[in-house]
């Protein structure tokens, strides 16, 4: 490394240059040290605010489901409903049409019985007795 040659204070003086450009450079790697632990610090902040902010989501989502589910349960109860209502206004529909044919088996019996009028009139009135007039 050294000369034999080259004496102690010069030694000493390349020694100390080396040792103060040592001392500089774990200076800076000392700086760098803090800044990484600082930027670690800043990461690991970071990260613990976005796992609550999925947790946070996670919990919505959950949320999200269970209505999802009572709304489907309220629908499906509503459409139960509404198809037992319109079952029974199909109901009251079939007893309607059968009134509807009797009612139009009444309306042309007595259609025809108006258009037979002279023999209705003639089978409802009874018959009259001939009066006879007499002079006295």
């Amino acid at each position: 490394m050294f000369n034999q040659n080259t004496s102690t204070d010069t030694k000493i003086a390349v020694l100390e240059e080396r040792l103060s450009s040592y001392e500089l450079m774990i200076k800076k790697i000392d700086e760098a040290i803090q800044i990484m632990g600082k930027t670690s610090q800043n990461i690991s902040k970071m990260l613990a605010v976005h796992e609550e902010k999925i947790e946070q989501c996670h919990k919505s989502d959950d949320n999200i489901s269970k209505l999802i589910e009572e709304l489907k349960s309220e629908n499906k109860t509503s459409h139960e409903a509404v198809i037992v209502r319109i079952e029974k206004v199909e109901n009251k529909l079939e007893e309607f049409a059968k009134y509807r044919w009797i009612i139009l088996g009444v309306f042309a019996v007595i259609s025809f019985a108006m258009s037979q009028s002279h023999m209705v009139v003639d089978i409802l009135t009874p018959d009259a007795q001939q009066v006879q007039v007499k002079n006295k």
